[in-house]
């Protein structure tokens, strides 16, 4: 089954919620355009799975912590565990794409078999946060994507053989293209710092919440709070707080019933008319008629 959405879930420590299929066979197929969600933008989040995005068309801007890649038609990328990473579309036109998010153990298996020990392991541990694919250059990868996002349009009989077979040579063409390039980095102290400031962020939302408040969370000044944020979301504390609250409301919006007053005080808004200005700035739609336009292309 292929995903199609224009939200991501996650947790308070920004990391994304899968859905209660995903234990079954621990790989999510998604396919959409970057201009599906608000703003333009897949906001920044995480996981503990893998991830190996296309995109078909458009152009994209990739923010991989306080570092910034851009992907064109016809290039690909792969994604590290625990990332915080972030997807934004940068033309006007179609930004389509194509990803898997996976469970390493579909490639590994059984934790200490040779597979995990000789191959995957050393990936998670040692492999790129990012790597990029060009067809010209990675043709393999394209090829294997390919035969694996196939399988899982038609889910014949044995399916999940074939993307295992076609994610695992991914997967060791990535290790083998990396052994030339620098292993991967230790995360900063700045970065865990952050992961702190957002969990405690989104377990707030409803609330006031001053930049002193936030920064005390980390044990730090504001002023390196705001460092922070500038650096590695290219957003102030204070921006970050609106635009979180309003992917919050979206989400809300395309997956409840619920009325947008109630939505606006859920999300933090001190008022439903305050939160329908901020939200047609930012979106170009009232909620009436997001939440319209999004059930009737459901339809």
């Amino acid at each position: 089954m292929i995903r199609n959405r224009n939200y991501v879930s996650t947790d308070s420590h920004r990391r994304e919620l899968q859905e209660s299929g995903f234990q079954l066979f621990d790989l999510l197929a998604n396919e959409g355009d970057i201009h599906q969600y608000i703003a333009d933008c897949i906001p920044s989040h995480w996981h503990l799975e893998l991830e190996v995005f296309i995109l078909l068309q458009g152009s994209v801007l990739i923010q991989i912590g306080d570092n910034s890649y851009y992907l064109e038609a016809g290039e690909g990328c792969f994604i590290n565990t625990g990332v915080l990473h972030s997807f934004t579309a940068i033309v006007p036109s179609p930004c389509i794409y194509h990803s898997f998010v996976f469970d390493s153990g579909i490639i590994g298996g059984t934790p200490g078999s040779i597979f995990d020990t000789m191959y995957v392991r050393p990936l998670l541990n040692a492999g790129p946060d990012f790597l990029k694919f060009r067809r010209e250059e990675d043709e393999p990868v394209f090829q294997q994507f390919n035969i694996a996002f196939t399988a899982c349009e038609e889910e014949k009989t044995g399916y999940e053989f074939d993307i295992r077979e076609a994610m695992s040579k991914i997967m060791l063409y990535t290790k083998e293209k990396h052994r030339t390039m620098p292993s991967r980095r230790v995360p900063t102290i700045q970065e865990s710092r952050l992961k702190q400031m957002l969990e405690w962020i989104d377990g707030n939302l409803r609330n006031v919440m001053t930049v002193k408040e936030i920064a005390d969370t980390a044990n730090i000044c504001t002023r390196e709070c705001q460092r922070i944020f500038s650096r590695y979301l290219h957003y102030s504390p204070v921006e970050y707080i609106q635009r979180r609250r309003l992917f919050k409301a979206a989400e809300q919006l395309s997956t409840t019933d619920a009325p947008i007053t109630e939505i606006a005080f859920d999300c933090g808004f001190s008022s439903p008319s305050y939160f329908t200005k901020l939200f047609r700035t930012l979106v170009g739609a009232t909620p009436t008629d997001y939440r319209a336009e999004i059930q009737k292309n459901r339809l």
